[in-house]
């Protein structure tokens, strides 16, 4: 500590042990600003009581006064009665107008203490004028108005001018002026503070980090001494004090309960929309080399729309995305966005969820990516033949059974380096993948064939020659899930597929030419997904 400020520590061990707190905190912050005169003053009503809520407070009554030197000394023992002889003190916080209304008064004291349901919102703030051309102000007709700063613990901001008290100018002839609130209690004010203080400093002319020091500490005295001088309250007042404050807690606990689960639904919500940081949110585009991106889309959604009603529409397509963000989003997937009945994924490295096991490379996302498509579509099927855990009601499968209709998805994918970062508008924005890859993604689904993820010739080597071993994490927890063996490393991959999914040895399907809109190739393939047998109905994932 440093020897020019008086002790923090010190002070706060005090407060709790002496009776006269409030003469303690003068003291204090006395030496703390190096003041020429500081007071306190408590907020009150007709009644002159202490301890009132402060909601009832119309006036603020001096109570003590402390400064340095002789004439200290004797605001210290005689202040308060000579400021109520000269009529300063009761301050008043509201005055009526000719029309018998009720109007703010000007003054600094009088805005702090208006100002004290903005405590338990903001915290403290430190109010202060830090010069005052006496002379000016005395030649004005009316007084005048000067420039008010308040400090919050962090930063420094200009407030609205405020009308000083002239009786104040008159009689104290202050260099400067300080007030803060005491919460439950009033306001602290200092005349004079030394002006160095004040100076500002840099290029950009701040005050200097001393200043924000000893306004920190003051602000830390403040909520001490508010504390111990509450605990002197006995008998009734003791009780409504208590009972005040503890039915305030309540109401905060209960807001802030209602605020979590307003944040849990906002997340689950956020998080099925391709929820990111606010890091993400903010970063600054960059080329992902190696991404992964697949688009899923009804099949003859036309005709399911015209069969049900708009509401029943919008359940049936609401319980498959669920089912799809959940999906994925086991086997460390993304969901970028819904585009009405469609849903665009993706698998990248900065998407990547934390805390999980880490994709080797492009093989390996290529192999999860396939993997989360078939499991989409063999649960969506299983909803329509036995229900699903999202869909418990069944109300899904009455329908589908009631208007005779089925609902398949088709799946495009494709990989590649594409641009990553934040598009949208100011008040709506998202992250997302734009490229070469993501067009042909979207092109191979609109191309495609029910039940199937339709892909390019050089994707589907990349499948043909892959594995799931130990060097394929992700794969290989797949493989080892809920088994008490672990499987033969170095399985290919669509060995392990057609297994997994129960599926016949038509896994793969040459397709012919395609051709849509810019996009156009000789040959592609389909990767089948749905088994005529009894598919899988649990999702490993990660």
């Amino acid at each position: 500590m440093r020897s020019d400020i008086p002790d923090i520590r010190r002070f706060e061990r005090l407060a709790f042990s002496r009776k006269n707190v409030l003469a303690l905190l003068l003291q204090f912050s006395l030496d703390l600003l190096k003041a020429r005169l500081a007071g306190v003053v408590y907020g009150t009503d007709h009644t002159g009581e202490k301890f009132l809520p402060p909601h009832k407070w119309d006036r603020g009554v001096v109570h003590k006064l402390d400064g340095k030197g002789l004439s200290g000394l004797g605001f210290k023992w005689f202040g308060p009665a000579v400021i109520r002889w000269i009529k300063l003190s009761p301050i008043r916080l509201f005055t009526a107008n000719s029309y018998g209304r009720q109007v703010k008064t000007q003054g600094v004291i009088a805005h702090v203490m208006r100002k004290h349901a903005e405590y338990y919102a903001n915290g403290i703030k430190i109010v202060f004028i830090d010069h005052i051309p006496q002379k000016e102000l005395r030649s004005a007709p009316t007084g005048g108005s000067l420039s008010v700063i308040a400090y919050d613990g962090r930063q420094f901001e200009v407030l609205p001018d405020i009308l000083v008290n002239m009786d104040i100018i008159h009689w104290f002839t202050p260099d400067n002026f300080v007030s803060v609130y005491i919460p439950d209690y009033g306001a602290i004010v200092f005349n004079t503070v030394d002006q160095q203080l004040f100076q500002k400093t840099g290029d950009n002319q701040t005050y200097s980090s001393d200043l924000k020091f000893r306004f920190d500490l003051l602000i830390s005295a403040i909520e001490t001494a508010s504390l111990a001088h509450l605990g002197q309250a006995r008998g009734r007042r003791a009780a409504k004090i208590i009972w005040r404050k503890e039915r305030n807690l309540r109401n905060t606990f209960v807001q802030l309960n209602e605020k979590i689960q307003k944040l849990d639904e906002l997340k689950n919500h956020l998080q099925a929309v391709g929820a990111v940081t606010a890091q993400q949110l903010n970063m600054t585009p960059i080329i992902e080399p190696n991404g992964v991106y697949a688009f899923m889309d009804m099949v003859g959604s036309s005709i399911v729309r015209k069969a049900l009603s708009p509401r029943d529409f919008f359940l049936v397509l609401n319980v498959c995305h669920e089912i799809a963000t959940d999906t994925v989003a086991a086997y460390g997937c993304r969901v970028d966005n819904f585009l009405g009945d469609a849903v665009f994924w993706e698998n990248m490295e900065i998407f990547d969820p934390p805390n999980t096991r880490k994709p080797s490379g492009l093989p390996e996302r290529l192999m999860i990516m396939t993997m989360a498509i078939a499991s989409v579509f063999n649960q969506i099927h299983a909803l329509q033949q036995k229900g699903h855990p999202m869909d418990k009601e069944n109300r899904v499968r009455t329908l589908v059974k009631k208007h005779g209709i089925c609902l398949d998805f088709r799946a495009g994918m494709a990989y590649g380096a594409s641009l990553v970062g934040p598009l949208g508008s100011c008040n709506r924005r998202i992250v997302t993948a734009i490229g070469k890859p993501v067009n042909i993604a979207s092109r191979l689904e609109s191309t495609g064939t029910k039940n199937s993820i339709h892909v390019e010739k050089k994707l589907l080597d990349i499948l043909n020659n892959s594995v799931v071993s130990k060097d394929t994490p992700v794969m290989w927890h797949i493989a080892t899930a809920g088994k008490n063996s672990e499987p033969v490393p170095g399985v290919r991959f669509f060995s392990f597929f057609q297994d997994f999914y129960n599926l016949g040895p038509d896994v793969i399907e040459r397709m012919g030419p395609v051709c849509h809109k810019e996009f156009a190739t000789d040959t592609t393939f389909r990767i089948n997904c749905i088994s005529h047998k009894q598919p899988p109905t649990v999702c490993a994932g990660i």
